[in-house]
């Protein structure tokens, strides 16, 4: 028997890439290869200290990074490594000054960044707005069932992993979705096109969409499985651009354990 039934109202998108964004203040901290010590010769982490000295807003975000050097399962581990550095720095520097709202060690930054600069812990303060961050732009009901692949209006630029804004109404259906039931997990499917998929890009856009999904939205990334599967299940036989456009997609399937 098929999944459950499920109906929601989602959010238009409302997060970083919403038009309207409280101010923020921004910071971050960089390390050394391999290593997850703060060392403050680096100019720049030196001026991120003397800015959390100056900064009035207590509620942070933390999200930890690293380059593209070795696997995924080391990636996060040392990610980890370097947000539980922070954290001590935070709590030993600046006793009961700042609290954590979230934190995430999200592992590889998948941006075009040098690895010189991925290597990071961005702190991040939001300060109050007129406009709250949960205030409803618009609804839109959205069905799906569990088990069952949904395709997803997500567009990239050609031949990359970077996300169009035109996609972004449907990644925060996906925000929206695992927030309202945390016994959900999902699995984002990369298809491809036209001939092999010989650098990964399918799994590389997927893995994509789990980084926005775990930056933006702060969902665990143990809830997310980003699998890349090239060209190999495509919807319609490639005999137009239409089919071909058709066959470069992103599916989600939710399911629960």
């Amino acid at each position: 028997m098929k999944g459950l039934l499920h109906s929601l109202f989602i959010l238009a998108p409302i997060l970083s890439f919403a038009q309207t964004k409280a101010p923020v203040d921004s910071m971050s901290f960089y390390f050394e290869f391999n290593s997850h010590v703060i060392n403050f010769q680096y100019p720049h982490n030196s001026d991120t200290k003397t800015k959390l000295s100056k900064l009035k807003e207590p509620s942070l975000v933390l999200r930890a990074y690293t380059d593209s050097t070795g696997s995924k399962e080391y990636n996060l581990k040392l990610a980890e490594a370097r947000l539980e550095a922070t954290k001590q720095f935070l709590d030993k520097t600046y006793p009961k000054q700042f609290s954590i709202r979230t934190e995430v060690a999200i592992g590889e930054d998948l941006s075009q960044r040098s690895d010189s600069d991925k290597r990071r812990v961005d702190i991040i303060a939001s300060h109050s707005s007129k406009t709250n961050s949960t205030e409803i732009a618009s609804k839109k009901k959205r069905t799906f069932e569990l088990n069952v692949p949904i395709q997803l209006k997500i567009q990239f630029v050609y031949g990359r992993d970077e996300v169009l804004k035109s996609s972004y109404e449907d990644i925060q259906f996906l925000i929206e979705t695992l927030r309202e039931d945390p016994t959900l997990y999902v699995v984002l499917g990369g298809h491809v096109c036209c001939g092999t998929d010989s650098k990964n890009l399918s799994g590389m856009r997927a893995d994509r969409i789990k980084q926005i999904l775990v930056m933006e939205g702060n969902i665990s990334g143990s809830r997310i499985n980003a699998v890349g599967f090239g060209n190999k299940k495509p919807l319609f036989v490639e005999d137009s651009e239409e089919h071909r456009q058709a066959n470069r997609r992103v599916e989600a399937t939710f399911y629960k354990k």
